[in-house]
């Protein structure tokens, strides 16, 4: 895996202000600030993916059902995402996923990891150990195609000085219709 910290000036230069303004509002805080990180991941999730039902706030648990992701809340009720084709992909058990893809209407990934749940014999909120956001650098090559290199910005694990991290890496998952969905760090796309 290849790490390194994103510069301010390099997030503008693009035109994903979405992006921009979720990272910046993690730099400004504390790395030491988790329950702060997690308010605003889960706020981002809201933005970006929400439920049909309820906020990503009270979700106490994710699960895959068929082909749809499922939250619950603490008091049994249910809700799945309110644009469903927003959910592409899993990792891990269908009754306990280890991360979540979903995808926007522009393409753009964003992954949803979830940290370890403390057994305590209450129900408690789910805990999200990561949300990494997906952007990509454009290469022309010739007339009619493009190479990429997608860079994954992580928006609740930063640097020893809290700014946000970013990585190039290929990922594996499952897709909703149980085929493999693979991202590569490197790609080619026609023009």
């Amino acid at each position: 895996m290849n790490m390194l910290t994103i510069d301010k000036t390099e997030i503008q230069k693009h035109d994903m202000p979405f992006i921009a303004e979720a990272v910046f509002a993690v730099e400004k805080m504390d790395s030491n600030q988790t329950s702060e990180k997690q308010v605003k991941a889960k706020q981002l999730l809201d933005r970006l993916f929400p439920l049909e039902e309820g906020s990503h706030q009270e979700v106490t648990a994710y699960v895959i059902d068929y082909r749809h992701v499922m939250a619950y809340f603490k008091d049994g009720r249910h809700s799945g995402l309110k644009h469903p084709k927003h959910f592409v992909a899993f990792s891990g058990e269908k009754e306990s996923p280890a991360s979540i893809l979903f995808r926007d209407g522009k393409g753009s990934h964003v992954e949803l990891t979830f940290g370890k749940q403390k057994g305590n014999g209450c129900v408690q909120l789910v805990q999200i150990a990561d949300i990494q956001l997906e952007t990509c650098t454009m290469f022309p090559q010739g007339t009619s195609e493009v190479a990429a290199m997608r860079h994954w910005i992580s928006l609740v694990k930063g640097d020893e000085k809290g700014k946000p991290r970013a990585c190039t890496e290929e990922k594996e998952y499952t897709a909703k219709n149980g085929d493999d969905y693979q991202l590569d760090c490197c790609y080619t796309m026609g023009q």
